[in-house]
């Protein structure tokens, strides 16, 4: 009263009433503010609700389009195994006729070589000018002990020319020689030690050999066999144009038709 300010409530209780009102202003202000952020969410839902709708719309293409995907891969696989079983048909195939065509090769290599089964082939004799075969024949035939009655004919085989040595001399018998054509190649170790000069009485002192008359074919073979299995095979020969084998006397003889042949015998030695 000495102020001129009526009061009804002593300091203590006016310093409560004073903080309780501050307190309530705070929660005012901030259910405004918690209000206002409600309202800028809640304002901005439309807009997510569009994006979901986006969302939503593009996941159903999406799922489409995978199971599109997924029924093109399915078909895919079937096409794969189809063509899977008709590649393996085609190698089966291919295989096949591979196996064909080297027996219809061999059958006409033999057909071939039977051709040649009344001809002898004389290497070694040196070519001379104006050289009389016939007379050349004869010597040699005189100098095994042989008849030469059945020979048809008989010439170089400028084919089978290896090199800088003379050109082989090729003897065709008769149908009816072929008995006399086997006992010119069962005599044949009578030419041990005679040159071609004792028979032509030029210069040449080359070995003389007969042997039988070989195609190309037969006779790369026969060079291949002797220098892929010499050494582990003892005896390599020819008997009316096959090509044997033997490791040793007594042992089974193996007939060399191709070089498939020629590595499987490498492959069990």
């Amino acid at each position: 009263m000495k102020s001129g300010k009526a009061r009804i409530y002593c300091n203590n209780c006016e310093e409560e009433d004073s903080s309780t009102e501050d307190v309530e202003e705070e929660d005012v202000q901030l259910c405004e503010k918690i209000l206002k952020d409600i309202q800028k969410k809640v304002s901005a839902l439309p807009s997510l609700i569009k994006q979901l709708d986006s969302i939503t719309q593009s996941m159903s293409v999406l799922s489409d389009k995978y199971d599109t995907l997924l029924e093109e891969q399915e078909r895919s696989k079937t096409k794969i195994i189809k063509l899977e079983n008709t590649v393996t048909t085609i190698s089966n195939k291919c295989v096949y006729l591979e196996k064909c065509n080297v027996a219809l090769e061999q059958k006409i290599h033999e057909f071939e070589q039977s051709t040649r089964k009344h001809n002898i082939e004389i290497v070694g004799i040196e070519e001379m000018p104006g050289e009389n075969i016939k007379d050349i024949v004869t010597r040699i035939g005189n100098t095994l002990g042989v008849h030469c009655d059945e020979i048809d004919w008989s010439r170089r085989n400028k084919v089978n020319k290896q090199n800088n040595k003379p050109s082989p001399i090729v003897i065709g018998f008769k149908t009816s020689g072929t008995n006399i054509r086997d006992t010119w190649l069962v005599q044949r170790k009578k030419l041990v030690g005679v040159t071609s000069n004792t028979i032509t009485g030029g210069k040449n002192m080359d070995k003389i050999y007969i042997n039988e008359d070989l195609t190309k074919t037969q006779r790369a073979l026969l060079w291949n066999t002797k220098k892929q299995l010499q050494g582990i095979y003892k005896y390599i020969w020819v008997t009316n144009g096959k090509i044997l084998v033997k490791k040793v006397e007594g042992d089974k003889s193996f007939w060399i038709r191709s070089e498939s042949d020629i590595s499987d015998l490498l492959k069990v030695k």
